[in-house]
Order: C-alpha cells, then sequence, then structure tokens
C-alpha cells in the first residue's frame, strides 16, 4: 500500500505538528509540503501528483493539526476493514467551541419564502462517541482518502478541490463525492488537537 502525506501549509509550520509528523507510523509512505499556494489549488496538485505517480492512498494533513502516532494506521485499517475510500479523524473548530469539524447535512442552499439563501451545512455535534459512522462531509485536516476517489472526482467535476460561492475546497469535494455515491466515515477513536495560538491580557 503505496501512501503520500499530503501537507498543504504556509512557509513554516507549529513545532507540536512537525512533532506529530516525527513520531507517525508511516509505513510505506512519502510526504509532499505545498507551501504558499492558495488551498485549493495545493490540494488539486497534491491530487495529481497522488495520480500521476501511482499512489494508493493519499493522507491529508493540516499544518495546525496534532496527531498520535497510530493516526494513519488506525485510518488504513477502518478503511480496509469497511472497504472505503474516505474516512476522517476527529477534530474540533479552533474558537473554543468544541464543534467537531464533521457535518451530518451537506447540500446546496436553498432559498426561504423571501427568496433569503437558506443554510444547508450542519455540524454533527451529536455524532457517536468511540465508534464508527458515515458523515456527509468534514474538514480535511485529518482524512484519508484513495487515488481512485481522487480519479473519480476529477474525471466526473475537473479540479476536484474547486470551491463553491457557497463552500470552501473541502466542503466542495465532499459535496462531489455525495453526488458520486461514495460514503464517507468518520471513526470518532481517532482524535486530533486543532492547533490555535491565544492572546492573554
Amino acid at each position: 500500500m503505496k501512501t503520500l502525506i499530503a501537507i498543504p501549509c504556509m512557509d513554516t509550520v507549529p513545532v507540536e505538528f512537525v512533532k506529530s509528523l516525527l513520531y507517525l507510523e508511516k509505513g510505506d509512505c512519502s510526504v509532499l509540503f505545498k507551501p504558499n499556494s492558495l488551498i485549493y489549488d495545493s490540494r488539486n496538485l497534491i491530487s495529481l501528483t497522488a495520480i500521476e505517480n501511482n499512489f494508493d492512498r493519499v493522507m491529508w494533513f493540516d499544518s495546525d493539526m496534532a496527531f498520535q502516532p497510530d493516526t494513519l494506521k488506525r485510518l488504513h485499517k477502518d478503511m480496509d476493514e469497511l472497504n472505503a475510500d474516505m474516512v476522517t479523524g476527529l477534530y474540533h473548530k479552533r474558537n473554543g467551541s468544541g464543534i467537531p469539524v464533521i457535518y451530518d447535512e451537506l447540500d446546496i442552499p436553498g432559498k426561504d419564502e423571501q427568496g433569503n439563501p437558506v443554510k444547508r451545512i450542519h455540524e454533527f455535534t451529536d455524532y457517536p462517541k468511540d465508534d464508527l459512522f458515515t458523515v456527509k462531509g468534514c474538514g480535511f485536516g485529518c482524512v484519508l482518502t484513495s487515488t481512485k476517489l481522487l480519479q473519480a472526482v476529477w474525471d466526473n467535476y475537473g479540479p476536484a478541490f474547486a470551491p463553491f460561492p457557497w463552500a470552501g475546497e473541502d466542503i466542495a469535494f465532499c459535496w462531489r463525492v455525495n453526488q458520486l455515491g461514495y460514503p464517507i466515515y468518520c471513526d470518532s477513536n481517532v482524535k486530533c488537537g486543532h492547533i490555535g495560538t491565544y492572546v492573554y491580557t
């Protein structure tokens, strides 16, 4: 199983992320940093690299994540057992709200009776604890995808991570995956930290 570890980032990354990456149990992996590009361009270029170089899977990490050494191994195991093409770990928004970056509703916005846009992206706050379950979408801070899935999205939609006016690149990708009928799973046993900063006064 040949895996590409994909890291879109700026020109510096936090120490806790570096430590997580160093101690990650990697197996047969290559690591690709894609610095200083628009996030959706970085993800599109990384996905093409994975396709062109015959990687089997892509482990996507954002550079503001902290994760356990067995994260990749556990997500591989989930994928193998479920015969799945996309499995995310669990992490929360870094604003102190405790809201997870997984979604149980994800669709093109509708309109109310007055013609105002109605949001159809809903955070999955009552998710099953320490379990494997399906979601409609997730962030890309810690998610394993098959290269087959990336290829399918490219084949059907062109650039896989092109954002929508109503959704960023990660949600837009998940929406396309939903349209193609591929399930997205979350393993809430795979817990990650979301690195942020505080200003104390």
